[in-house]
């Protein structure tokens, strides 16, 4: 038996996270969701899955401050973390790998980027 492996998306938009479980899911990932960067962190730090996505619109706390938390913890710090937003700056003018992020990619884009980059990064 082959163990799925595990995401946690971070995302405050209830659709977002609907959508993302679904996408997900589909692809035979195993998905944990939260919705603030507060809630992530714990989730990240009990859980330690495989791959976060991560938005940076967050409440409470930014994806990039949370980001750079989750680098600077022993527990957390091998976790693959891909940066998922509506902020519409082109990818090569975010230095997303300066807090930590291995990726960056854009909610407009298509679902197959997503999971090409997700399937790219777990196979480090």
């Amino acid at each position: 038996m082959v163990l799925k492996r595990k995401i946690l998306f971070i995302d405050d938009s209830p659709v977002d996270r609907t959508l993302i479980d679904k996408l997900l899911t589909k692809y035979d990932f195993y998905v944990l969701l939260a919705e603030d960067g507060i809630k992530g962190l714990s989730m990240a730090q009990e859980e330690k899955p495989d791959l976060i996505l991560l938005d940076i619109l967050l409440p409470h706390i930014s994806g990039i401050e949370l980001c750079k938390k989750l680098k600077k913890n022993p527990v957390t710090q091998h976790i693959p973390v891909i940066f998922y937003t509506s902020i519409n700056t082109p990818k090569h003018l975010i230095d997303y790998s300066s807090y930590g992020a291995q990726d960056y990619i854009q909610k407009t884009m298509p679902p197959e980027e997503l999971i090409a980059a997700i399937k790219s990064i777990l196979k480090r």
